[in-house]
């Protein structure tokens, strides 16, 4: 390519980002007086799928605040310049806020506040006592349909909680090793080598408590008192969470709300 064809070639490289940068601008000015638009004029400008969706946020908004109809259309007055500017890019309002009008209304009326992340020895309480009311409660069903079968076949109330409360710590441990919040997860060697370690624990565990000079401090209790026991533990349960403000499962609780 000679001199004065890159010449003329540049020149109309330059040419073509000029009128990019000139109807950006147009696009951006065009963008910019739609924020400043009465919501009369907004509304009018609305497409019919975008009319319909903020119709049937004004109801739910009306519905779940228990507000009037000019307190709902004073609220998503607030949005219409938004879902303007988003519509002449293409995008309706469903897709710009990716929320059904029903989940967008109860986030306009109950805005995210600052979370924090649960700390982990709250999650492993939650998870020990789950599975101490999961274990316990269903060896004490078990004990109540086994009648034919001597009392000492059971496992003692001390196998039994403590399994079920080493099980659920063990649990809320495991799901940070293969789902951590850094990103980086622990090697499938180290975490099959973990899990077998605390198998081994367990299994040793259980064979010190079914020894006959533990048997005093850990008696195999009637079906009806273990299953009153997991009541117990998980009304504790119940109670912990409300108390901090623990969400979601036991495993993947959401952050918590300051």
């Amino acid at each position: 390519m000679t001199e004065k064809e890159q010449e003329k070639n540049n020149s109309n490289i330059n040419a073509e980002k000029q009128e990019k940068l000139k109807k950006q601008s147009e696009v951006d000015a065009k963008d910019e007086k739609l924020k400043n638009e009465d919501p009369k004029t907004l509304r009018q400008k609305l497409s019919n799928k975008n009319q319909d969706y903020v119709f049937r946020l004004e109801k739910e908004l009306q519905r779940q605040g228990s507000l009037s109809h000019e307190e709902a259309v004073a609220m998503t007055d607030g949005l219409l310049s938004e879902i303007v500017i988003a519509q002449r890019h293409g995008q309706p309002a469903n897709g710009l806020y990716l929320a059904s009008p029903k989940i967008k209304a109860e986030e306009m009326l109950h805005p995210e506040q600052e979370t924090v992340e649960t700390p982990f020895w709250q999650r492993a309480v939650d998870g020990a006592l789950l599975y101490l009311a999961i274990f316990v409660g269903l060896f004490g069903v078990i004990a109540l349909f086994e009648t034919k079968q001597p009392q000492n076949s059971q496992m003692g109330i001390l196998t039994l909680a403590s399994v079920g409360i080493l099980m659920g710590v063990f649990m809320i441990k495991y799901n940070d090793w293969v789902m951590p919040k850094n990103g980086q997860r622990i090697g499938l060697p180290k975490l099959l080598l973990s899990g077998l370690g605390i198998a081994v624990a367990l299994f040793i565990w259980i064979w010190i408590l079914s020894l006959p000079a533990i048997r005093v401090i850990n008696p195999v209790l009637p079906g009806a008192v273990d299953i009153v026991i997991a009541a117990i533990a998980y009304g504790a349960r119940y109670l912990f969470r409300q108390h901090y403000h623990i969400t979601g499962s036991s495993f993947a609780s959401r952050p918590q709300r300051k």
